[in-house]
């Protein structure tokens, strides 16, 4: 699906990748029984968002991309397109020899021909871009790209240059804002768990260390996983520093014989032989794809019912953001603003664009 020629028809042509640009949705579930990992998106808040704000359904695949260098091109109409990320993150579109700045929590309509550039994803690790009718193919129920195995994306693997994405048609109406209730929980150091299953094979001492000590993220963190260093978590006793292997999620927190945590991601491998100390709480889970190297993090214990409590508040926080998406008000008309809409009777009222 790779092609050295311009982007034509409704569709967009990845001219660089950048560091991983990835197709994601919400993942495959059902499946680790079977060795294949969830995989999707790690910020299911902002994938909901970005979908919104160009009329998809929430759940719609989208480009997950780290740190910067995504360059793409639209081809012969126009592409509705938001991004989702940190406010500095860094993001133009150009057509022609003109160049604006293209912000998150709003979409734009990018005009024929038209070249976005992802500089920069700013103080977060990544952005989330959704464009509107974008086409995917599912393997075993998902789009979600998962290298490892080769399932979903193009070809089971990251976005590089030439590939090809396809929209079914462009979107109408007028450019949408909403505010972002997430980002500035990603901004924090805090993660929420829950103990177990195998917190018995930690000493008193293991679990104070745990829970009231700060650790801080080390540059070995991907889509499987993230470790953390700092003081060693103390094991009951040398019998306890490996089980026979048991099941794994995105989220279980590992602890190997050298003390230092290993926190679990959405492409993470299924079963496991490390104890596991304790299960990170989804909503919190973003902060370790998010946060940058070096950073400070700190576990506090929570309760299953605390737990669920937090995840049903954020989802209507969520809810409740989608619910008051509204149309910019501060659009500037252009030539590229009205020719993307359907001017039927020759008038606009400037709002609606």
């Amino acid at each position: 699906m790779n092609d050295t020629h311009p982007a034509s028809g409704a569709g967009i042509r990845i001219d660089t990748p950048g560091l991983l640009s990835t197709l994601q949705d919400k993942g495959r579930f059902g499946l680790r029984h079977l060795g294949v990992p969830w995989s999707g998106v790690l910020t299911p808040a902002w994938q909901q968002l970005a979908n919104s704000l160009v009329g998809n359904a929430v759940d719609t695949c989208v480009i997950e991309s780290f740190e910067g260098g995504l360059r793409l091109s639209t081809g012969d109409t126009p592409v509705r397109m938001a991004v989702m990320g940190s406010p500095d993150l860094k993001m133009q579109q150009q057509t022609g020899d003109r160049q604006t700045p293209v912000k998150p929590c709003r979409s734009y309509t990018l005009a024929p021909q038209t070249t976005l550039m992802l500089n920069s994803t700013g103080s977060l690790r990544h952005a989330v871009i959704a464009f509107h009718g974008l086409q995917t193919s599912s393997q075993l129920g998902s789009a979600s790209t998962y290298a490892k195995a080769g399932l979903g994306g193009i070809d089971g693997a990251a976005l590089s240059a030439g590939d090809q994405l396809q929209i079914s048609t462009p979107a109408q109406g007028p450019e949408l804002e909403c505010e972002d209730p997430v980002l500035n929980h990603y901004l924090g150091s805090r993660l929420r768990v829950v103990l177990g299953p195998q917190d018995d094979h930690f000493s008193a001492n293991g679990i104070d260390t745990f829970l009231n000590s700060e650790f801080r993220l080390s540059t070995d963190v991907d889509r499987m996983g993230a470790r953390l260093t700092g003081p060693a978590i103390e094991h009951r006793d040398k019998a306890a520093r490996d089980i026979v292997s048991d099941a794994i999620i995105p989220g279980s927190i590992q602890v190997p014989g050298n003390g230092q945590p290993i926190v679990l991601l959405n492409d993470a491998h299924t079963a496991g032989g490390y104890p596991k100390i304790a299960t990170v709480i989804s909503i919190d889970l973003p902060l370790l794809g998010l946060q940058r190297p070096g950073n400070a993090m700190f576990f506090e214990a929570v309760s299953v019912a605390s737990a669920i409590e937090c995840v049903r508040a954020e989802a209507a926080a969520l809810q409740d953001a989608i619910d008051r998406i509204s149309p910019v008000r501060d659009a500037v008309l252009s030539t590229e603003t009205l020719l993307a809409h359907n001017l039927i009777d020759g008038v606009t009222d400037g709002l609606s664009l």
